[in-house]
């Protein structure tokens, strides 16, 4: 009777055992890698640091500190594999996927920034050689999100020429182009998504 009991016993351990560890293993957080800005052209800090922190809003989810749902790996350690992958110097999806091979994360996303310029000028024949301002941005969004086996890539481009005007400033510009972009990929859904199936609530 007694070695009836402590069978049952231990049975009941390993189940529960069991049931905690799938139970862990289902709620690891999705480890998410969001690349510094790629780009050639030398100055506007400010204009990567705005699209850079564009793209962390969109990867944001309330209550993370309470949820554990999602891991930012740290930019540092990012950049590091950027560089081993080489997408730092060739953008494309195979060194995209390298380098989240690298950082073993579920999700990583970036932006390439072929152009950007802003300039003024003034013109004899524009409004009484009024002061104009020329801007311009090519923006390139990159996104892997492994969970759903998805891939982004899309680019767009922004430009404007007339007057002085915030409407054109190249931060105006690039805020219009990665507001266009974010939402064409619809990147926090598919954050949602990829959230769902680590956790194993796919019906």
């Amino acid at each position: 009777m007694l070695k009836k009991s402590l069978f049952l016993f231990c049975l009941l351990f390993l189940m529960l055992f069991s049931t905690c560890f799938a139970q862990t293993q289902q709620s690891q957080p999705l480890k998410v890698a969001i690349m510094p800005i790629v780009t050639n052209v030398s100055g506007q800090k400010d204009v990567k640091a705005q699209l850079y922190s564009a793209l962390k809003q969109q990867m944001y989810i309330p209550l993370n500190g309470t949820l554990q749902a999602v891991e930012y790996i740290d930019a540092e350690t990012v950049y590091i594999a950027m560089q081993k992958s080489n997408f730092t110097n060739e953008q494309n999806l195979d060194t995209l996927k390298r380098t989240a091979d690298l950082l073993n994360a579920d999700i990583i996303v970036g932006y390439s920034v072929p152009n950007m310029f802003q300039r003024y000028f003034h013109m004899a024949s524009h409004l009484e050689g009024s002061p104009v301002i020329n801007s311009y941005i090519s923006l390139k969004l990159w996104a892997y999100y492994r969970p759903l086996d998805k891939t982004v890539e899309m680019s767009t481009t922004r430009s404007y020429l007339d007057t002085l005007s915030t409407f054109g400033t190249l931060p105006a510009l690039a805020d219009d182009a990665s507001y266009y972009l974010n939402k064409k990929a619809d990147l926090k859904s598919l954050l949602k998504q990829s959230i769902q199936i680590q956790k194993g609530d796919v019906q």
